[in-house]
């Protein structure tokens, strides 16, 4: 008995018609929209500039649009993808990243120091957002959303490891259902 070759998911999925291929894509900028929306709430938000500088790069170079936006963010702050059947079979469609240079400490992947933005009376700013944390640093350098009770100015916007915990608690998986249900819904009701 010779077995049958199984068909190469690659070789159907060249055969898509484009409107399935252009749902695909589109299922993939909203996923992006929902992670990067998803981050931006997450993530500290002291004076709104590190959750307003979230992007979705496309790894392809037919994408159009798309770039910088801000919180929340909407679908054609995510460029558009190529519907061209290389393109489609391209595994990785975006990157999403935080654009500001300190962004790592944000993210609570590095220890640094941390000060509060002042005035030009060096009042501190009060954060954009409600502090989940208030009281002060340890010597040295900590992470971001390290803080110890007491007195203090250090405040936190964010809980420390938003991000590790985002990405290993299942966030990201349920940011990427609703995009692909999303995207695909759009889809069909414009189809």
């Amino acid at each position: 008995m010779v077995r049958k070759k199984q068909p190469s998911i690659t070789n159907n999925l060249k055969d898509l018609p484009d409107i399935l291929r252009t749902a695909i894509n589109e299922s993939a900028r909203h996923c992006a929209l929902e992670i990067i929306n998803d981050l931006a709430k997450e993530g500290p938000a002291y004076t709104g500039i590190f959750r307003d500088s979230w992007v979705a790069t496309p790894k392809s170079p037919l994408a159009k649009g798309g770039g910088a936006g801000e919180f929340p963010y909407i679908i054609s702050d995510i460029p558009e993808l190529s519907s061209r059947k290389q393109e489609v079979l391209r595994k990785t469609k975006f990157v999403i990243e935080n654009t500001q240079p300190y962004a790592v400490y944000a993210l609570d992947l590095k220890v640094g120091k941390f000060r509060p933005d002042v005035d030009a009376n060096g009042n501190p700013f009060p954060p954009l957002k409600s502090p989940v944390q208030e009281g002060r640093r340890g010597p040295g350098e900590t992470f971001r959303g390290q803080i110890s009770s007491g007195d203090g100015q250090a405040k936190s916007t964010a809980e420390l490891d938003w991000y590790t915990t985002y990405v290993l608690s299942g966030g990201i998986n349920r940011a990427l259902a609703k995009g692909v249900k999303l995207g695909f819904k759009i889809w069909i009701i414009k189809e």
